[in-house]
Parts: structure tokens; C-alpha cells; sequence
């Protein structure tokens, strides 16, 4: 078995398929939107997408690396067996998951439409009020952390258009490929 990443834009479905494949295969997910989310409550911050932004920015400037991605490796390095790094965003997590980890990259994709109506639900602080407010924000959040390139490094593609019943069975497929 290999270790995973799990990449996709919000509300694509990479948590649930993180969780499937962790269950299914026995692998330890570290979530990489936890540890920032961590962060901001040691900082007393409200976890909103800006400043989950702002304290990534703030802290990858402080120690001159990816403090995010960098914790995640050091909580692989502790894990006993496989892991999934949920959440990668930014291409040097990306680099550094398949240099680090020789781990495989999937990418969870799903309708703007769709992905909107998922986060919406989740009622999460900050969020879009409307479909137009929801892409202007991800077309800024693909120039913080350049989406595109991050997720032009994958090794495979996942569809989550269509009902988890779809993604579970690609996912399987992966994994015959992977064994």
C-alpha cells in the first residue's frame, strides 16, 4: 500500500473520501485543514477561509517553510502504518507529500454548483452567501495558494458529481492499481 494525499477544491468531497479509504484500507488520516484550523484557535482567531489564509501566510513566514505541511510529515513520520493527507492545497505540499511519502495523489472533483450547495449546508463562518460570491472566492483562493498547478501534479482523478456510490467504486479501482 502507498500513501495518500487527497486534494480538491471546497466542497469537492475529499473528506469522505478520505474517510472511505481510511476505513476501507486501514489508513491513518492527518488532516491538513485541522492543523490550521488548530492554529487559529491557539490565536484566538475566528476560523473564517481569510484568516485561516492570513495564519498560514503568517506562519510558513515565520519558519521559512510550509509549517503546515511540514507538521503533517512529522505526524506521518509517528503514524504506525499508512496515512492520507487530507487537504493538500499548495504545490509544495503537493511536492513535498510524493518526494516525503512517495505518497499518490488524488484529486476529488465535483460541479461549482454542487460544491457550492455542500459548503453552504455546512454553515461554516464566512461562507458565500450566493454561487457568484462562492467562485469569486475560489478564484481568489486559487491565486493564495495556486490550485491549478497543485492540482496539475496528481496522479489520479475522481469524480463526485454523480453520488458517493460513483466515488467509492473509482476509488476502489485506484486501489487495484496501487496493490
Amino acid at each position: 500500500m502507498k500513501n495518500l494525499g487527497v486534494l480538491g477544491a471546497a466542497g469537492s468531497g475529499k473528506g469522505i473520501a478520505a474517510k472511505y479509504l481510511a476505513k476501507k484500507y486501514k489508513y491513518k488520516i492527518i488532516n491538513l485543514g485541522d492543523i490550521v484550523r488548530a492554529l487559529a484557535r491557539k490565536e484566538h482567531l475566528t476560523p473564517t477561509r481569510d484568516n485561516l489564509e492570513k495564519l498560514q501566510a503568517k506562519y510558513s513566514h515565520k519558519y521559512h517553510h510550509d509549517f503546515v505541511i511540514e507538521h503533517a510529515l512529522e505526524k506521518a513520520k509517528k503514524t504506525k502504518g499508512h496515512v492520507i493527507l487530507d487537504g493538500i492545497r499548495k504545490p509544495m505540499q503537493a511536492k513535498l507529500a510524493k518526494q516525503k511519502l512517495h505518497a499518490k495523489l488524488i484529486l476529488v472533483d465535483a460541479t461549482p454548483e454542487l460544491r457550492f450547495e455542500r459548503m453552504r449546508k455546512r454553515r461554516r463562518t464566512g461562507f458565500a452567501k450566493n454561487l457568484e460570491e462562492f467562485k469569486r472566492s475560489e478564484a481568489k483562493e486559487d491565486k493564495v495558494f495556486n490550485l491549478k498547478k497543485t492540482f496539475s501534479m496528481v496522479d489520479y482523478k475522481v469524480g463526485n458529481s454523480n453520488g458517493k456510490q460513483k466515488l467509492f467504486q473509482q476509488l476502489d479501482s485506484i486501489m487495484r492499481k496501487l496493490k
